[in-house]
């Protein structure tokens, strides 16, 4: 009889074709919607193509994942470290992200990731978005505000935002949804 450790290492596998029969072996067994593994380590893994759909992913450490082009509609993802995670054409229709750790993740043609999802997370600091562009600041999130606050940013100085996001001072203001042209005014 295979255990849930004995698939868990398969997900660890180099190999992708061995993740995506260990996930299969996972979801015969119930074991990847019941949140049997909550709390896994399973940095690094190739889990390209992989479907996920409706997986109980929470507390997972997915840093630096390989999930381009995976199915995780509908996956739950809370608390999810994806930080530098390759999320590249993913589909995340409905999947939960909140405080889910983004840092640097490549998010780019990233399918049904709405605004909602991505205001939840804890983190997005560095990530390349779904249209190609460098996340902004726009959510104004709890873990990249302390993130900056950590690197000794003032955090209410928007010129000293910009810099820390790595956008124009122009492009902060618009996620804030401030017009350039108050900001000049004030000045």
């Amino acid at each position: 009889m295979v255990t849930i450790m004995e698939l868990i290492r398969k997900l660890r596998s180099p190999e992708n074709k061995r993740v995506l029969q260990a996930i299969e072996e996972l979801r015969v067994r119930g074991w990847l919607e019941d949140g049997s593994l909550d709390g896994v380590l399973l940095c690094h893994v190739h889990m390209e193509r992989a479907d996920l759909f409706n997986a109980n992913l929470c507390n997972v450490d997915l840093h630096q994942a390989h999930l381009e082009y995976a199915n995780l509609s509908m996956a739950n993802l809370k608390k999810v470290k994806l930080s530098r995670a390759n999320l590249q054409g993913a589909n995340l229709s409905g999947a939960d992200l909140r405080e889910t750790d983004l840092f640097k993740a490549n998010l780019k043609d990233a399918l049904n990731l709405t605004d909602d999802q991505l205001s939840q997370a804890k983190r997005i600091y560095g990530a390349v978005m779904p249209d190609g562009t460098t996340y902004d600041g726009r959510y104004n999130l709890e873990g990249d505000f302390e993130f900056a606050k950590w690197g000794q940013v003032d955090t209410d100085d928007p010129k000293a935002m910009a810099y820390f996001y790595g956008v124009s001072l122009e492009t902060y203001l618009r996620g804030q949804g401030i017009k350039v042209e108050e900001t000049i005014e004030a000045e």
